[in-house]
């Protein structure tokens, strides 16, 4: 289990860490757990995703298929926010607006609801389904998403 193992690195010493990290996992044969913030770190190490929010799994796919298409609004947020080739050097990264619900007293339904911008394209009756409702994970296809109305297609 690796808890966060490239945080405040610096890059030359993150590729060397990763380095031994995959080679001893060759030579071993052994699983490697990943828990990270670091998308790139994801892409580059991993062969699948759970993404958790607020304590619940939110998403579950291979890792391809998590970058290609994401289902999860939290997930399309976080793999929003991420610097993109060809954009301006001092453009402003989005953001995914809001405070974390607290763990102590969760709200009844997605926890994720208050922050959602998805939410708040749907009429009112499919909102408060997700302000009540907790979303079960459920399978997709190619994966799981815990979300009453999930997304397909490319990020924006």
């Amino acid at each position: 289990i690796a808890d966060e193992p490239t945080t405040a690195l610096d890059v030359t010493v993150q590729a060397q860490i990763l380095h031994l990290m995959r080679e001893l996992q060759r030579k071993t044969g052994a699983a490697l757990l990943f828990i990270t913030h670091d998308m790139g770190v994801i892409a580059e190490m991993c062969d699948a995703v759970v993404v958790m929010y607020a304590g619940r799994v939110v998403e579950r796919r291979p890792v391809v298929n998590l970058f290609e298409r994401p289902r999860h609004p939290y997930t399309r947020g976080l793999l929003g926010s991420m610097p993109r080739r060809g954009t301006a050097h001092k453009a402003l990264l989005p953001t995914i607006e809001g405070t974390v619900p607290s763990l102590l007293k969760p709200p009844a339904g997605c926890r994720f609801a208050a922050r959602c911008n998805h939410r708040l394209s749907l009429p009112g009756e499919s909102r408060r389904r997700c302000e009540e409702i907790d979303p079960a994970l459920e399978s997709d296809g190619d994966g799981w998403v815990a979300c009453h109305f999930p997304q397909g297609g490319d990020l924006p």
